[in-house]
């Protein structure tokens, strides 16, 4: 009973941490900058030098562009639900009390399982001299939900929740990741205005995917009499035994628009007004999965298999990892020279690859009258919870120090996010 239990969690853990590592962890074009962040992504209207690229490059049209150059931005995120990281850290180390048990079992039953999610952000570099702009990013995300039924075998072993022996239902959990590498050339246009600026700007960028995995769980189960363990796992993954950096590409297209007049500010932008993105299905392969464990009696299948053989539901949940379009409206209002409050509506069209909340609508504000530190803050209403964030940028010089972090509650996980930029003559 011990070895069975053991050969279970050693499942769980091995597929969640064979989803969420990638050999190399990339995908569409990141955000520079962690002004945005500390506005809680509050900046359609404001966006300018290397932050526009990303955000609007309209930003690029607009007065007090240049050169700016950041160095390496970082950005991670992660978090698990509902079961959190900090209700596990609470009890480190100790025995978990039952109480505590059974509560979250019941929760993660209520949410159709427990989900861990990670996402991250790298740019080799983000530059911009004039109204030019150019960004090469490296991202991915993904998530991986166990069922009720493995949660409920990882709290208490076979006998369940009863103490008695019991069969269990293991099958629903699922698992996805990505990792994309995309350059991204952006230029901004100013319109010629007698009251106030204009711009528009556009980004085409060209990405390449470096590593996909997607796996839905067909079935599993766990029976008493005799104990057994019968599990199918499919999944459609990038061929690590030949491996090429190249899994699939595609180019897209954002197209923003700034306007500023006296102490008001407003833009708007599509990303991704078309963009066409494609798993290169040749390059991946199919792996069923299959595990049935019984006393004396154990057999595996995890064996690489053309992607032709693969079922239906995965290469449709492939043909979905594409990026959506996504529409996002702002403004902003400077109270004084040194104070600007900003605002933004988004909304993403789409359940592809992507690990930010699909709705957004926010506020966030900046100070900037103490010379070498200027502080921000942010808070969004997001699908399904909110958001929270604040930053700051150290200025020495024409060098940036900036940081950001924040709090998501909601789609499609709770996460803690955090973000560094070292750049020069941008935020």
């Amino acid at each position: 009973m011990r070895t069975m239990n053991r050969t279970l969690v050693s499942v769980a853990v091995v597929a969640l941490v064979g989803f969420l590592h990638a050999d190399a962890v990339s995908a569409q074009l990141g955000n520079a900058s962690s002004r945005t962040l500390g506005l809680a992504g509050n900046a359609t209207a404001t966006a300018r030098r290397f932050e526009a690229i990303s955000v609007n490059p309209a930003g690029l049209g607009m007065p007090g562009n240049g050169f700016s150059l950041a160095l390496f931005p970082a950005l991670g995120q992660t978090g698990l639900g509902p079961v959190t990281l900090g209700d596990l850290s609470n009890v480190a180390g100790e025995l978990v009390p039952a109480s505590t048990k059974q509560d979250w079992l019941t929760q993660i039953t209520s949410s159709d399982g427990e989900t861990g999610s990670t996402g991250a952000e790298f740019s080799v570099l983000a530059l911009t001299a004039g109204r030019m702009g150019f960004q090469l990013s490296l991202v991915g995300g993904g998530t991986v939900n166990l069922n009720p039924g493995i949660m409920e075998l990882l709290l208490y072993g076979n006998a369940g929740r009863t103490g008695s022996p019991a069969s269990m239902a293991l099958s629903g959990s699922t698992a996805d990741g990505w990792a994309v590498t995309t350059a991204g050339w952006s230029v901004g246009i100013p319109i010629k205005s007698e009251k106030g600026s204009m711009a528009v700007g556009a980004t085409l960028k060209y990405s390449i995917g470096n590593g996909i995995m997607v796996g839905r769980e067909q079935s599993g189960s766990l029976q008493s009499e005799p104990i057994s363990v019968n599990l199918a796992f499919p999944v459609v993954m990038t061929d690590n035994d030949n491996y090429e950096v190249n899994q699939g590409s595609g180019v897209g297209l954002d197209v923003g628009f700034q306007m500023e007049r006296d102490r008001l500010h407003v833009g708007a932008v599509v990303l991704n007004v078309f963009n066409t993105f494609a798993w290169d299905d040749t390059k991946l392969v199919f792996r069923s999965g299959t595990a049935s464990l019984k006393e004396g009696d154990n057999a595996t299948d995890v064996d690489r298999k053309a992607y032709s053989s693969a079922p239906a539901l995965l290469k449709t949940a492939v043909e979905d990892m594409k990026f959506d379009p996504t529409i996002s409206m702002g403004a902003a209002y400077d109270v004084q020279p040194d104070f600007t409050v900003t605002a933004d509506v988004r909304n993403r069209f789409g359940d592809g690859m992507s690990f930010t909340p699909k709705l957004h609508v926010g506020a966030g504000a900046e100070y900037r009258g103490i010379k070498a530190l200027h502080l921000r803050g942010g808070a969004a209403v997001v699908t399904d919870g909110f958001q929270l964030a604040g930053g700051a940028s150290l200025i020495l010089g024409p060098v940036n120090f900036s940081f950001a972090t924040a709090l998501q509650k909601g789609d499609p996980q709770d996460a803690v996010l955090g973000q560094f930029t070292l750049s020069f003559s941008g935020r």
